[in-house]
């Protein structure tokens, strides 16, 4: 196992060689890590001064101006267009008055390449630019030429992109029926590529029987497609199964797939379309294993601004693994995911506390460049083992928090591990929040049923909800009814100890206009409840430290109030 994993990391370090000479350089530029690629829509040119996008090698002309500067951001550099687009440099890297100072936060994000004239076709720039390579990665996968191999396309109709930076859009396809297959490679079909963040594709389950004729917004899923079989990102040309497994689809598969898109709209143009989708290869010579697809990692994120390196960590515990596993998996593929923040990843496994392999390893992460980390020998996980992912961020360029979210200007920190044999996993979700562990969290038990808690008309839950709905004013003055109304919904074993604390905090999430109102409603008498506490602490004796127990949580509900009244 470790011999096989010594030869993937060498694999990767000769990608790191070239990529680790030029990051010492990019802090001394604005913008220097978030150069957009001239002719890739999402991608970055990592190595600014290069003629190769990922640094090393052939300096192109702001390279070579940059080093006549003495490696320095002069007032000179920045006025200079060094790439004869007729913008300077200062412009085209978010410094246009030359102001800029090294680990000060630009003015504005960088708006091209300096050292590539834009537009990089024009007839102004066609014979500067001949050393630009635009072509992409072509997709390899020798499995889909054999002739059993057949494939079907599933697209969206052309739809409009809405006019926000971050849409979640569902559509739900029907597979082929006529045999029993297993899907084994998927191959993305982008249409819009300014738009394209990244494609999951769900199996269904049996409530499911029939397609959507057009997609609709569907926030992070739907209930009834669950389990990910299939997924695309940006610099992915596509997914090619091991050799030993295949997702399971037909007569005794999946029937129906969910198709989830994720349109990043940065300039928020109200003008694009798009009629993305993927192609499907199956086969009915089906390999020895039914797979699917792990998802861990950390759901909360606070990375405060102007931090060079911050650190964030999730475990899928062994009290999650025994809950989720009903007996050994094994691992044939992982890859990372972060956002643009995201410099490091990593996810190890542990075994009786001991480090027993190496999942994922990237130092030189970058999200432009998804690595699908292949391994010649399946790794295995057994029920008690722990699977701990670190995530590494950079936020230097940002001026304000980056909270986790799906739009590229947010973070995230996940791990996507292909397993089998499918039949071995109760649930493939396996992800924190904070210190917590999302399995226990949602574990139902006899104190908290989550299906009862959460359906408004049950006749356990309807007198809870019913209280805060009519007793209770959002951003209002705290009634004595409502305070008392709320006391009785968060005295629910739902809504207790971290799992409230998980619910509240999830509640500022929640994109519909019901959820957010009956949430802002429990928080109305916030101040009021943490005022009784504080006075019964007292009253009871009990006042060492009140003070610094308290103040900390009277001055957050503080500022929260004050930007509710005003956002």
């Amino acid at each position: 196992m470790f011999g096989m994993l010594t030869r993937a990391c060498f694999c990767f370090c000769l990608l790191f060689a070239v990529t680790l000479g030029f990051k010492s350089f990019q802090h001394k530029i604005p913008n220097g890590d978030s150069v957009p690629h001239p002719c890739k829509p999402n991608y970055l040119w990592h190595g600014v001064g290069h003629e190769n996008e990922l640094g090393g090698g052939s300096r192109n002309p702001f390279g070579r101006d940059f080093d006549a500067a003495g490696k320095t951001w002069t007032v000179e550099l920045c006025r200079k267009d060094s790439d004869g687009d007729g913008r300077t440099n200062g412009e085209e890297l978010g410094d246009p008055n030359c102001i800029w100072r090294e680990n000060a936060i630009p003015d504005k994000n960088a708006f091209s390449h300096p050292g590539v004239c834009e537009p990089y076709d024009s007839d102004l720039c066609r014979s500067k630019n001949t050393w630009v390579q635009c072509q992409k990665e072509e997709f390899k996968c020798d499995a889909i030429d054999s002739p059993d191999v057949k494939n079907v396309t599933i697209r969206y109709p052309v739809t409009s992109v809405p006019s926000q930076e971050t849409t979640y859009f569902c559509m739900t396809f029907e597979l082929p029926q006529d045999g029993d297959y297993q899907m084994i490679a998927t191959k993305p079909v982008i249409d819009n590529e300014y738009v394209m963040h990244h494609i999951l594709l769900y199996g269904c389950g049996e409530s499911v029987t029939k397609a959507d004729t057009v997609p609709s917004s569907c926030g992070m899923g739907l209930s009834d497609c669950q389990t990910v079989i299939g997924a695309w990102a940006v610099g992915a040309n596509g997914e090619c199964s091991h050799k030993d497994v295949g997702f399971r689809i037909g007569q005794n598969g999946f029937k129906y797939v969910m198709m989830q898109f994720h349109w990043n709209n940065y300039e928020r143009r109200s003008d694009y379309n798009d009629s993305s989708g993927m192609t499907l290869y199956y086969t009915p010579n089906r390999r020895p294993n039914d797979a699917g697809i792990m998802i861990i990692g950390q759901t909360f994120l606070e990375i405060p601004p102007r931090k060079e390196h911050v650190e964030t960590t999730s475990v899928c515990t062994a009290d999650d693994t025994r809950m989720i596993l009903q007996g050994p998996v094994y691992v044939t593929r992982a890859f990372n995911h972060m956002h643009y923040l995201g410099r490091e990843q990593y996810i190890d496994l542990y075994r009786n506390g001991a480090k027993v392999a190496t999942l994922t390893n990237e130092p030189d992460y970058s999200y432009d460049r998804p690595r699908f980390i292949e391994y010649a020998e399946s790794i295995q996980i057994f029920p008690g083992d722990e699977i701990r992912t670190r995530c590494v961020f950079k936020s230097t360029t940002k001026s304000v928090t980056t909270f986790q979210g799906d739009a590229t200007s947010d973070e995230m920190c996940f791990g996507f591990l292909t397993v089998h044999p499918l039949s071995n996993a109760r649930s493939l979700q396996c992800s924190s929040w904070k210190n917590a562990s999302m399995v226990s969290l949602f574990q139902s038990s006899d104190d908290c049923d989550w299906r009862v808690f959460g359906n408004a008309s049950h006749p356990d839950m309807a007198p809870l909800y019913q209280g805060v709905y009519m007793h209770c004013r959002p951003l209002g003055q705290c009634l004595e009814e409502c305070k008392e109304a709320v006391k009785r919904f968060r005295s629910h074993p739902c809504m207790t100890g971290t799992r409230g604390e998980y619910i509240m905090w999830n509640a500022g999430n929640v994109r519909t206009f019901e959820a957010l109102s009956f949430y802002s409603k429990v928080r109305s008498c916030d101040l009021e409840i943490l005022r009784e506490q504080l006075l019964t602490q007292t009253t009871n004796g009990d006042d060492t430290n009140v003070g610094a127990r308290v103040l900390p949580k009277l001055s957050a509900l503080l500022v929260a109030a004050f930007l509710a009244l005003f956002l």
